[in-house]
């Protein structure tokens, strides 16, 4: 998911004796929610129509007096510290709200036979669900030691056949007894069978009567979202494995494999944006 908020300009008039309790800070495109300084007490809250009067304290640890400042300064230090990063929207460049690899408390990554997982989520508040984010390609060359060779990993391509999902959760934040486990098995994901080769992937898509429909080759990695109620699962964990075959699945050329995905955590983190 990508994050589509932009910057507000402050429309206030500040002579003005009914100034209003708050400033509008960022809003979303489709302005589903809003982040706001409350000048009354100094917080940062996050609000939107589906919350009601609702808020949700972005920033909870500092003064109060500091919030908006150590709002700022953190979303840049995520930045600088490559735990976000930069992709299209529309066309434009805009930040990727989830976590990358260089955050390994909040993003999980695996190695299976030369193929790399990168999973982590977010939290999308004003839907009340997890958002996670599966990345997924094919090591090459410029990969270093962790890159295997068409002959040692066993093929030159692979195709996704489908996944199993292990999903841990508590109803508390102090993860307090047994978690709420939950298997979750499938064909594919979300519909698509991504054939792997170095350098990217080619699609292909369920069709209309059940038949495998191949799309066109693309470079990087193949990465796509899907989510779990908020209210199911306040935090927790996701782990599994993707099953892959070698070389395609209409023309194998070996036995179906498991590639792992390490647990990644679905939480309410902070400083939320």
């Amino acid at each position: 998911m990508l994050s589509s908020s932009r910057w507000r300009e402050p429309d206030a008039d500040l002579d003005n004796e009914n100034i209003t309790d708050y400033y509008d800070i960022t809003i979303t495109d489709d302005s589903m929610k809003e982040f706001r300084l409350d000048l009354r007490d100094g917080h940062i809250g996050m609000v939107s129509e589906s919350m009601g009067e609702n808020r949700l304290i972005a920033i909870d640890e500092c003064e109060e007096s500091a919030s908006l400042l150590h709002w700022f300064e953190e979303h840049a230090n995520r930045l600088q510290k490559g735990f976000l990063s930069v992709g299209k929207i529309f066309g434009h460049d805009s930040i990727l709200r989830f976590p990358t690899a260089a955050d390994t408390v909040n993003c999980s990554r695996a190695v299976t036979r030369g193929v790399e997982v990168v999973a982590s989520s977010i939290v999308v508040p004003e839907a009340g669900l997890h958002t996670y984010s599966i990345r997924i390609r094919l090591l090459t060359p410029d990969d270093g030691d962790e890159y295997m060779t068409p002959q040692e990993r066993g093929f030159e391509t692979c195709q996704l056949v489908s996944r199993h999902w292990k999903i841990s959760s508590w109803d508390n934040l102090q993860h307090d007894g047994p978690p709420n486990v939950e298997n979750v098995r499938g064909e594919g994901v979300i519909g698509k069978y991504p054939l792997l080769f170095e350098g990217g992937f080619r699609d292909y898509e369920t069709g209309d009567y059940g038949q495998l429909e191949e799309g066109e080759d693309t470079e990087g990695w193949f990465s796509y979202q899907s989510c779990s109620q908020v209210q199911q699962s306040p935090c927790g964990f996701i782990e599994g494995f993707l099953h892959f075959r070698p070389g395609s699945i209409s023309e194998p050329s070996g036995d179906l494999f498991d590639v792992r995905v390490d647990p990644f955590p679905l939480k309410i983190g902070k400083p939320m944006y």
